[in-house]
């Protein structure tokens, strides 16, 4: 699973896991009936304390997007709904949005924004080619 978050941030870590746990639901990159590695597992491959991503499931099994089975894992809910084509768009423009007021803010200038995007999109998908 592949899930990115940066302490930097200022956001908690627990509500970075969180989000992106969600955003992968929705997005439908995590299936319903899928089961999710193990809370320590987890929290080993992102190198975050335990109890911070139990925090961020258990917000997730609170909205009703995970469930847990003692004894044999959490799983995505067989229940959860998928972001259409438009709520999806609209999720990511959002995301495009505060980045790109971001890096206005500070001053970058979109060439290089452009660049070093499609540079992490490589990167994060291992994709040889990505059209602009």
């Amino acid at each position: 699973m592949h899930l990115r978050i940066d302490p930097n941030s200022g956001v908690p870590l627990a509500v970075q896991i969180a989000r992106g746990l969600r955003l992968a639901v929705s997005s439908g990159r995590l299936s319903p009936g899928e089961r999710l590695p193990g809370s320590r597992e987890l929290a080993a491959s992102l190198g975050v304390n335990f109890h911070t991503v139990r925090r961020a499931l258990a917000e997730l099994e609170a909205a009703g997007i995970l469930e847990t089975r003692h004894g044999v894992g959490t799983f995505v809910t067989e229940r959860v709904r998928l972001l259409s084509p438009a709520e999806f768009r609209a999720l990511v423009r959002a995301h495009l949005e505060r980045l790109a007021e971001d890096l206005a803010g500070s001053g970058v200038d979109a060439e290089r924004a452009e660049a070093v995007l499609l540079e992490e999109w490589r990167r994060a998908l291992g994709a040889r080619r990505v059209r602009p």
